[in-house]
């Protein structure tokens, strides 16, 4: 589930949700803020992060920091970040001061396991377009692919 919307001055909202079966906030917390998993999901489809590249100090006032690197051309995008919420193992709230967007991730236990809600606020008109979907739920897959190397049927479990 996606909803996007735009304000008057060229700036927006986006909310992204998905529901992992069988996972509980803390794994989920634990995948955010571990750099060499962060780095293996994180990037949607069609780019990818060195794990190099990836900071993750998860206090308040800690970076969040990773590069990533379209896959066709190479051209790399950096993503830096200050940690403004943290509250483990349900939230993570970065802002990034050059462009003033806030990210919040909630990791919220449900029957079954947890609902990950991405949502972020005061977003550039540039990254509103009908991509972010797919690119979220793409990162959302490989998150999952992440998850089920450690329990192959987690859906299936009673």
């Amino acid at each position: 589930m996606t909803d996007i919307s735009n304000s008057a001055d060229d700036r927006g909202e986006i909310r992204v949700a998905r529901f992992f079966a069988g996972i509980q906030p803390e794994r989920l917390f634990q995948a955010y803020t571990t750099p060499a998993e962060l780095a293996e999901f994180f990037a949607p489809e069609g780019l990818s992060i060195d794990v190099d590249s990836v900071v993750i100090e998860p206090h308040v006032g800690g970076r969040f920091e990773c590069t990533m690197v379209f896959d066709d051309t190479g051209e790399e995008a950096a993503s830096i970040g200050v940690l403004i919420e943290v509250e483990a193992p349900n939230r993570l709230v970065g802002t990034e001061p050059e462009s003033g967007m806030i990210s919040a991730q909630t990791f919220t236990a449900v029957e079954g396991g947890t609902e990950l809600v991405v949502h972020q606020t005061n977003v550039p008109s540039q990254y509103l377009t009908p991509e972010v979907e797919p690119a979220f739920q793409s990162s959302f897959d490989n998150l999952q692919v992440l998850l089920d190397r450690e329990n192959p049927n987690p859906r299936f479990e009673q």
